[in-house]
């Protein structure tokens, strides 16, 4: 039987912070162990969960344990309501990717029962169109019932911008904060090395990350707003974020909001636009060499650019200047799930009466044939999971060899 345990470490504090960490120990059939360190670090100001509070370890980890086949152990105690959400998740990966996560069984000191959730929202925000629009749409309780009051917003680092990147973290922080500031909501920056130590590829494990972090937050906050990056009508199977997935990644005292999935994305800047301050720090780049600005001529650049002049606004401040038919010239649509994105930016131009060069220019986008890799490895499927997998297996035992 192979195992993955997580044992709860005591908080470390210094003058500023509060580091919560746990010790993972991977043990194998043949009694071979490996250890390393998960540890999350925010401001001490805020109250920690309990030293023995297992939470979010247990989400952060969990999707490593099932594509392993490892029993988790918890050295620690968890919520009942979030040990049976997990079940619910399991099944959903184990159908998704049957021949990649396998359902495990997870062994607890102590489920916690009896809890409540804080007042108010936590919403996690990096300056993107998604974040964006949740903190708007609930500030100006444009949701109906369904609002809340967003106590304090989130940015982690670790995640887009690697751990020695300090200057464009503090650069990213300095901007949000300007934007925030404008509908009074405070930002709670968390440090975390969880990229560093989770094996499982980022697009399925991200939100598991992000509600790891935030979690830590949960005497602030006991709702957590992720934003939706798909509409109902597009949802994308298997993805690390889906409206019935993310909730339950929730526990009896911090609950999991998808937020946002009735829109579409160039739905969602239509209402963004009406925010000055919230456009003039956007962020959405992830593949420019600085990871605090735009570079504005990546395809995710480009297209967000395009989602404002599909619903009639100007291309905001956010992004250098430049010509968008040229930019165009240089945007390769990987796979077919952009390029649903980019058919619904030329159907709404064309509903909403653009007449522009580079609306001429999308049905030459929208031909393109995928590259011939991503046609043999489509994003998100089996077989680059499994590729992948193989990768990261050959190159991990090439640094043993190695002595690394």
């Amino acid at each position: 039987m192979k195992y993955l345990e997580i044992e709860p470490l005591a908080h470390e504090y210094d003058e500023r912070t509060c580091t919560r960490r746990c010790r993972i120990l991977r043990r194998d059939d043949g009694g071979h162990e490996t250890s390393s360190e998960l540890w999350f670090q925010f401001d001490r100001s805020i109250t920690p969960p309990d030293e023995d509070d297992c939470d979010a370890y247990l989400v952060a980890l969990l999707l490593d344990a099932m594509r392993e086949k490892r029993q988790v152990m918890v050295k620690g105690r968890v919520s009942k309501e979030l040990l049976s959400n997990l079940e619910e998740y399991q099944a959903i990966w184990s159908c998704w990717l049957p021949g990649i996560y396998h359902r495990v069984e997870m062994l607890v000191e102590a489920a916690r029962t009896g809890e409540t959730c804080a007042p108010g929202a936590v919403c996690a925000f990096s300056g993107g169109v998604d974040g964006t629009f949740s903190v708007w749409r609930h500030t100006q309780r444009l949701c109906g019932y369904r609002t809340q009051e967003i106590k304090c917003c989130a940015v982690v680092h670790g995640f887009d911008i690697p751990l020695g990147d300090e200057a464009a973290f503090e650069q990213v922080c300095g901007e949000i904060r300007q934007t925030l500031d404008d509908v009074h909501i405070p930002l709670m920056a968390i440090r975390t090395n969880f990229r560093r130590v989770v094996t499982t590829g980022w697009q399925h494990v991200f939100v598991c990350g992000l509600v790891a972090a935030l979690g830590n937050l949960k005497s602030v906050a006991g709702t957590c707003i992720i934003g939706s990056g798909k509409p109902y009508n597009c949802l994308i199977t298997p993805w690390g974020s889906t409206p019935f997935a993310d909730p339950l990644l929730g526990s009896g005292a911090f609950r999991v909001m998808h937020d946002g999935a009735g829109f579409h994305r160039t739905g969602k800047v239509a209402v963004i636009a009406q925010w000055e301050k919230g456009i003039k720090h956007l962020r959405v780049c992830w593949k420019g060499r600085h990871k605090d600005r735009n570079c504005g001529v990546c395809e995710k650049c480009v297209r967000t650019k395009l989602n404002f002049l599909a619903t009639g606004h100007p291309i905001p401040p956010c992004f250098p200047e430049s010509d968008v038919c040229e930019d165009l010239n240089g945007v390769v649509l990987k796979n077919d799930i952009v390029r649903l994105e980019w058919q619904h930016i030329l159907d709404t131009a064309k509903k909403n009466g653009i007449r522009a060069p580079w609306v001429e220019q999308l049905p030459r986008i929208l031909a393109q044939r995928p590259p011939l890799l991503e046609r043999l490895l489509p994003p998100d499927s089996a077989r680059r999971e499994f590729v992948r997998c193989m990768v990261r297996k050959i190159r991990f035992r090439r640094d043993i060899a190695s002595g690394k």
